[in-house]
């Protein structure tokens, strides 16, 4: 009897532990999947000295300019940054200058605060 009390407290204490590291993974990964508080605008890109490459953006306003090889100008109501779309990133129907649009990517630094894209809607 006292042998079962025993494993079934072990039992208990180990699940309860899972439970709470699995909480912890789940913030975690939620933590580094959302963009960076503030960099959500080309201004903040652009004022941010603290960008680090990759940082997590999130960008409302309007592809209002192809520049060839997947580049695009982008702006909304801060200013304009270029972005790179992949082509198989690119909505199925054709997004025109006045079409507003939001863009999730990262900072990439090396080339002058091009945008990676990693998604694209048209709001």
């Amino acid at each position: 009897m006292k042998m079962r009390n025993i494993l079934f407290t072990l039992i208990l204490a180990c699940s309860s532990t899972l439970a709470s590291a699995n909480d912890q993974t789940a913030n975690y990964q939620d933590e580094f999947s959302k963009p960076v508080d503030g960099i959500n605008t080309v201004e903040s890109v652009l004022n941010a000295s603290a960008v680090i490459e990759d940082t997590p953006i999130l960008l409302t306003g309007y592809l209002v300019e192809p520049l060839g090889k997947e580049v695009y100008v982008f702006k909304d109501d801060t200013g304009t940054l270029n972005v790179k779309i992949d082509g198989d990133k690119m909505p199925s129907s054709q997004v025109k200058p006045n079409d507003k649009v939001t863009l999730k990517g990262e900072v990439n630094k090396e080339d002058n605060y091009l945008i990676y894209v990693d998604s694209i809607t048209v709001d």
